[in-house]
């Protein structure tokens, strides 16, 4: 009996080592395959297809995001059939000569107007694409320049087309970016003079969708990084084709568009803890309250606009709202005064927020 366990066990230990053996040749493999990949951006590596096949689960597929090919055109497309309750939408994306909005300048505008079904939760077609680009009569940086891939020669001259951008928003449809706290000042600074556009509803796609509830592949709010989670690429940063990888990840991630459509329908409340003292801190951010400095951020909207340091949260029901200033009067009194009223609180729906 005892031998036999001793046979067995010596048999078991072979077997393992085997095994540990192979994986550490297969490893062997693919840093070797990885090192031979590194700097390789510019094709699909088919002779890596016999170690594909070999070993699966060493390999991950991404899959270009339809119709985001730069260059693909301004043609209308079908995506789903029609149920008659279809809105409007366009879905918005500015590259800048930088992230200071009261400095930057828009030198790229793209939009691309869809019809979206709200009881299917879904676009059912692209209308239209425009993307142009504009010349800030200043130099592009080049850390600008190597991000989005447009140069100074690029711009030279170029000028976005009013009227084709009011024409796009004559039926004052809902505009949707991922980071409307920069894209929707920008774009209002950039058509001031037309107080029409300025008064539209937005909604955002990066604060408004709680993506990891949906996938809990997601693990970032970046857009590139949603995308990659979900199995598919695109080109990024140029402003088309990051409106049409938007359009399919709210087409394609179950629960998205839907989300983000309950959310611009919300009254959102920003609560603002004025004065707080110190000692009070980490009630706050136990509590959900982030910390805000003005000199530090790099959007200077009006949004947030209200004092140069603070406690602040958002919250999107009137149950929440008279909570919060419950959790506030019992924690601290601050002087109340002519310019603060206490705590500072502001409602915003989708035809105000991110201003």
């Amino acid at each position: 009996m005892t031998t036999d366990l001793n046979d067995k066990a010596v048999i078991e230990n072979e077997q393992l080592s085997e095994n540990t053996e192979q994986l550490l040749r297969d490893a062997e493999e693919l840093i070797s395959l990885a090192e031979a990949q590194c700097g390789n951006t510019e094709h699909f590596p088919l002779e890596l297809l016999p170690a594909i096949a070999k070993n699966p689960d060493n390999f991950k597929l991404l899959t270009r995001i339809p119709y985001t090919k730069f260059g693909i055109g301004t043609r209308s497309i079908k995506l789903h059939d029609p149920v008659g309750d279809e809105k409007s939408m366009v879905i918005l994306d500015t590259e800048t000569t930088g992230l200071d909005i009261a400095k930057a300048k828009i030198i790229e505008l793209a939009m691309v107007k869809v019809k979206y079904s709200p009881s299917l939760g879904l676009v059912t077609s692209i209308e239209s694409i425009y993307d142009e680009l504009e010349d800030p009569y200043e130099p592009i940086s080049p850390d600008v320049q190597r991000i989005t891939g447009i140069s100074n020669e690029d711009v030279a001259g170029k000028k976005i087309n009013e009227g084709e951008v009011c024409a796009l928003l004559a039926d004052n449809p809902l505009i949707v970016a991922h980071n409307a706290s920069f894209d929707r000042p920008m774009f209002e600074k950039r058509f001031a003079h037309l107080s029409r556009l300025c008064s539209l509803p937005w909604g955002c796609s990066l604060s408004e969708i709680r993506w990891s509830t949906l996938d809990d592949r997601i693990s970032s709010l970046k857009q590139e990084a949603i995308a990659s989670a979900t199995g598919f690429f695109y080109d990024a940063h140029r402003a088309s084709t990051d409106c049409l990888a938007l359009l399919w990840l709210l087409n394609n991630i179950q629960g998205a568009l839907t989300a983000l459509l309950a959310s611009i329908d919300n009254t959102t409340y920003v609560i603002r803890a004025l004065q707080a003292p110190y000692d009070v801190k980490n009630q706050l951010k136990n509590n959900g309250y982030s910390w805000y400095d003005s000199t530090r951020s790099r959007y200077q909207s009006q949004w947030w606009r209200a004092a140069d340091k603070y406690w602040y949260k958002i919250v999107r029901s009137p149950d929440e709202y008279q909570k919060e200033i419950q959790f506030l009067t019992g924690l601290y009194h601050p002087m109340i005064t002519p310019q603060n009223q206490g705590f500072y609180s502001m409602a915003y729906t989708a035809f105000t927020r991110y201003k």
